[in-house]
């Protein structure tokens, strides 16, 4: 994870957890939300498996500490807090051999959905994919994308009240389409014209699905 990377600037402070981890276990990157989350300093490089006690001690952190999760290969899986809140994560092997956290706060969680007719900014839009991501209602799930600087107000125009819209930093266009099966979804984007349809798949983040997008 390098910190000068744009989504890395994106989502510094943003409401989603972000960790990277090396290989030996330590710290070695966290987000804000990460560190608060964890009652961790802005310097602090704690190895992750003597995390969950020291977040016990203050009071706050996973009501399991006991329970770990394998670096090996990417998986999803919720998580019950002290504070009441549950947690979605996707961890993901790292290219140095550790690991990458991504967590998102689904307390509560009724299903996300977009504000009707309104073309939502990259970050409103990248937290609404990763809800969506990490809600087994929303599924089957695929998102669309158009070629850079594409008007909206034809496209918010022609999609259906669940679906999302959002302008990446790219200048792409992302269409969020949850409850959606690749076929159908390809059918719309044909409809809609020169858009490119992705499935998503169970477990990868919002970043994932858009790397692939």
């Amino acid at each position: 994870m390098n910190p000068t990377d744009l989504w890395w600037q994106v989502f510094r402070e943003g409401p989603l957890l972000l960790a990277w981890f090396d290989a030996d276990g330590r710290l070695q990157q966290a987000n804000t939300a990460y560190r608060q989350a964890w009652a961790l300093g802005e310097r602090d490089a704690p190895k992750r498996c003597d995390m969950a006690a020291a977040a016990h001690v203050a009071g706050v952190g996973p009501a399991d500490r006991a329970a770990r999760r394998s670096s090996s290969d990417r998986r999803g899986y919720e998580q019950l807090w002290l504070d009441g809140r549950r947690l979605w994560w996707v961890e993901q092997p790292a290219p140095d051999g550790g690991c990458i956290c991504v967590g998102v706060d689904i307390s509560g969680l009724d299903r996300p959905r977009p504000p009707g007719g309104q073309l939502l900014d990259a970050q409103a839009g990248m937290t609404l994919l990763q809800s969506l991501l990490s809600d087994a209602r929303a599924w089957p799930l695929c998102v669309a994308t158009t070629l850079p600087g594409v008007e909206a107000q034809t496209l918010l125009a022609s999609i259906r009240a669940d679906d999302g819209c959002a302008r990446l930093a790219d200048g792409r266009l992302l269409l969020i389409l949850p409850s959606t099966g690749p076929a159908q979804a390809a059918a719309l984007c044909e409809r809609l014209g020169g858009l490119e349809m992705t499935e998503a798949q169970w477990g990868e983040s919002a970043t994932e699905l858009l790397l692939r997008a």
